[in-house]
């Protein structure tokens, strides 16, 4: 039953039975001596003859009206659009009789449009041209409900790719949306079709019963039930075999099932995984295929500029760029200022010319509105202004420009990659998409797919690939319309450990053989130590902190970046500084390397070699394998010990990791350099820390979450800096 509660088996036993027995007695009223002829007669092979004619056109004209119709409905805003759909959506209600009526009114000889059409020579009811309006008339619905509901859940996540791609309008409808809904379009299409076969009110009504002019065979049985009830049981029968032929051929083997990546590892097997929590054993899972890191391929050429000679090759790569040997055009700058009220965002951004960005920050930060502001998605409201190089895509007075004219490359978690295309076609689609002729789209795609490893899979559908061979297929993809600026947002979060290490060695190849301006949006610190330049982080739609990556990653002065970089970071105001403070000042202004023991906030003792005035703001950082947990208050040597409230307890490596507050509080801000004073009315917000310890000690403190503790640690350990 896969999981179904077993009442459900009474009612849905019912339901068939309803619908398939009345059916199903046609057969035990039919004379089969007398089927063949009765079927050769020339009203019934005349009325099933313009059926089918009739029924085809009537489908064709609903599927060229219906489908734009409901991508208005689904996609566009305009007022009373829930009442257009209402409308629309009537005849689904409306006596097939009322139908008629209503089209008699609208075409007939003193209808609203059908005197102007006799003046032109055009007459409408009672000929065959009528019984196809009216059977669009009732069947048009079927269509738009359809479709309508499957764009309305559609996700719009690869329409937005093909556009960063270079995809105008017109052909991400005809080679993305379309083909991802082909289940309901043709679903909607065969139902419009099986509607305007059984038509009979609206048709008897507007067209009438002139044989072999407007007599459809549902007309026929009507006309044949008074005359001969035999004969129309057996017409129905016909009826019947014909639509449910044309069901069974339309929900056939063939019937389109794109299925989403779901291999083993894939992005679409789960959601995203972090890497803390990756099994050590997948390491090396990967199938075949991977540039080898201690035999790089030979298209990988010298290293980045100011790195070292061969570094390109020296992670294992290919040269990703317009012809598989480097980029066609030096790098370029990016600049953004992005304010969104609406969502709090407030953030301006300079990234010079080539320079790897990581930005971080928590859930809801405004890093997903960044990037999307400089694709030119998402539709936000606000001031955005993005200048990439001399170009500048929005601003104050400046039309935004569309994304497929930005020149930007998008590599997301997903490598949403076109399912109803191969490999080679994923890759091909944006240099085709900005006009470079098929064929040689297709040498640029192959090149590609070599130098990151995949040249194999060029003839593979998505559904085929592993998680870590999609987005080696996606870098090769974002990268093949040599975009001026690469958006990238947390593009190994999904994989295994294995798969994600080499796809970002594979990245960092291609960056350092073709460097280019790009904005990282990442949770992994694997990636900003790897590929990130500069750091930057976001609290609450501000920047809090921006420096380099090896800066942030060792002396964080945010609290993100400390939870981050895996240390503790307590953050206040200088109050005292001890041990005979003004001569390790003076040491400290000579250009001195003695140390000062500060005091932040009264109650957090460290050491700094930052020349620390009373009153500035400062950070305090100490190491979570530095901490020592107790149950009451210690004594001793002095230290710095907090009273704190376990929250959690969870793996860490071989130890576990005790989470808790402190109960300290502080008072947050953004931007600028007086963090603190930002927003003076703000309610303290308690300030989280973390203690490693081994499992045995743990077991040995017996503690659970909810209880208070002290957390100690020592002054030497805690350095204090300025924020």
């Amino acid at each position: 039953m896969n999981g179904l509660p077993r009442w459900v088996v009474l009612p849905a036993t019912l339901g068939a039975l309803l619908v398939v027995l009345p059916v199903a007695s046609l057969l035990t009223r039919v004379d089969v001596g007398s089927l063949w002829p009765l079927l050769t007669a020339p009203g019934a092979r005349d009325a099933l003859w313009l059926s089918l004619r009739t029924s085809v056109v009537a489908t064709v004209l609903c599927v060229a009206l219906g489908v734009p119709l409901a991508l208005l409905l689904a996609r566009a805003s305009f007022p009373g659009r829930r009442v257009v759909r209402a409308l629309l959506l009537l005849p689904l209600v409306l006596p097939p009789v009322v139908g008629g009526l209503a089209l008699l009114t609208l075409l007939g000889r003193s209808g609203l449009l059908g005197g102007v059409l006799e003046v032109l020579g055009m007459r409408v009811p009672f000929t065959t041209a009528a019984v196809v309006v009216a059977q669009a008339f009732v069947a048009l619905p079927f269509l738009v409900l359809t479709l309508d509901g499957a764009l309305r859940s559609h996700d719009t996540a690869h329409e937005d790719v093909a556009a960063t791609l270079g995809a105008r309008p017109t052909r991400i409808l005809l080679r993305v949306t379309l083909p991802a809904l082909a289940p309901a379009l043709i679903s909607g299409t065969v139902l419009a079709f099986a509607r305007a076969l059984g038509e009979f009110g609206a048709t008897i009504t507007f067209a009438g019963a002139l044989q072999g002019v407007t007599q459809t065979l549902p007309l026929e049985i009507y006309l044949q039930r008074s005359s001969d009830p035999d004969a129309a049981v057996a017409l129905s029968l016909v009826l019947v075999v014909v639509a449910l032929a044309i069901i069974v051929a339309a929900y056939g083997p063939w019937f389109p099932q794109i299925p989403e990546q779901g291999a083993p590892g894939s992005a679409a097997a789960g959601g995203p995984t972090p890497a803390a929590g990756r099994p050590s054993s997948s390491v090396g899972a990967e199938p075949e295929g991977w540039p080898s890191e201690a035999a790089p391929s030979a298209g990988w050429p010298g290293g980045r500029p100011g790195g070292p000679p061969g570094g390109g090759g020296a992670v294992g790569g290919g040269a990703v760029g317009t012809t598989g040997g480097g980029r066609a055009r030096p790098p370029t700058p990016l600049r953004i200022h992005v304010r969104v009220p609406e969502r709090g965002v407030d953030v301006s951004v300079d990234v010079p010319a080539g320079e790897v960005v990581a930005v971080l920050g928590p859930n809801g930060a405004g890093k997903s509105t960044l990037l999307q502001a400089v694709a030119g998605l998402g539709g936000h409201r606000g001031d955005v202004t993005v200048t990439i190089g001399d170009r500048v895509l929005a601003g104050p007075g400046v039309p935004a420009a569309p994304p497929r004219d930005r020149r930007v490359g998008w590599l997301g978690q997903r490598a949403l990659l076109l399912r109803h295309l191969s490999v080679a076609d994923n890759v091909a689609f944006g240099p085709v998409s900005r006009g470079m002729p098929r064929a040689a789209a297709r040498a640029l795609a192959r090149s590609l797919l070599s130098d990151v490893g995949a040249a194999h899979l060029a003839g593979r559908r998505p559904h085929e690939l592993s998680g870590g061979q999609a987005q080696r297929v996606a870098i090769a993809r974002a990268l093949a319309t040599d975009p001026d600026v690469l958006l990238v947002d947390e593009p190994f979060s999904a994989l295994d450990v294995g798969a994600a290490q080499r796809a970002r060695l594979l990245l960092q190849a291609a960056h350092r053989a073709a460097p280019r301006t790009t904005l990282l949006v990442t949770h992994d610190l694997l990636d900003v130590a790897q590929l990130a330049d500069r750091v930057i982080v976001l609290e609450e739609g501000h920047v809090v902190e921006d420096g380099p990556a090896g800066e942030v990653l060792t002396r964080p002065r945010s609290a993100f970046g400390g939870r981050f970089a895996g240390v503790n970071l307590l953050a206040g105001r200088v109050t005292v500084t001890a041990a005979g403070g003004g001569q390790e000042r003076a040491a400290e202004a000579a250009g001195g390397s003695s140390a000062v023991l500060a005091t932040v906030l009264g109650d957090v003792h460290g050491t700094t070699e930052d020349v620390l005035d009373t009153d500035t703001e400062a950070v305090a950082l100490f190491e979570p394998r530095a901490v020592s947990v107790h149950r009451d208050p210690p004594g001793g040597s002095p230290r710095n010990a907090f009273p704190v409230l376990l929250t959690g307890i969870e793996p860490h490596g071989p130890l576990l990791r005790m989470w808790a507050t402190t109960g300290r509080g502080h008072r947050g801000g953004h931007g600028g350099e007086d963090v603190g004073a930002a927003h003076p009315d703000a309610p303290a917000a308690p300030e989280q820390i973390a203690a490693d310890l081994t499992p045995a000690a743990v077991a040995e403190l017996g503690a659970v979450p909810g209880e208070q503790l002290w957390f100690v640690v020592k002054a030497a350990e805690v350095t204090v800096l300025l924020r």
